[in-house]
């Protein structure tokens, strides 16, 4: 008996997992955008100015990337333009920033940089 209750919750979490995994979405650009000033402003501490101007080119650029995602074409190519987009952004966003937030913001960026080089190499 207990076997078989075992093996009932067993496959009804199995079952919900699986369902759970299909139904994730892609966030919205406006969803993107928002989370990104919202990580940015707590490593950085934004002000309101700084805030506005960076959802707005990341909302942008959210649009821009769901574009070339949804115009198909070549994965390595559609690659080079999303890290062109990651670039210009990051130019744009350090106009904004003052020399201390500069500093945190490219030192995030390494982090990400090293988490990204570590995660493809395995």
């Amino acid at each position: 008996m207990k076997k078989k209750t075992l093996m009932v919750i067993g496959g009804l979490l199995l079952a919900t997992t699986v369902a759970f995994a299909q139904q994730r979405q892609q966030r919205s650009p406006e969803e993107q955008a928002k989370m990104r000033v919202e990580h940015l402003d707590k490593l950085l501490t934004l002000n309101q100015v700084q805030k506005d101007s960076i959802y707005n080119l990341t909302l942008s650029q959210a649009q821009q990337r769901a574009a070339i995602k949804s115009d198909g074409g070549d994965r390595k190519a559609n690659m080079e333009k999303y890290k062109q987009l990651q670039e210009a952004q990051a130019t744009k966003i350090k106009s904004w920033l003052t020399p201390d937030q500069v500093k945190l913001f490219d030192e995030q960026q390494e982090k990400m940089k090293d988490r990204m080089k570590k995660r493809s190499e395995n």
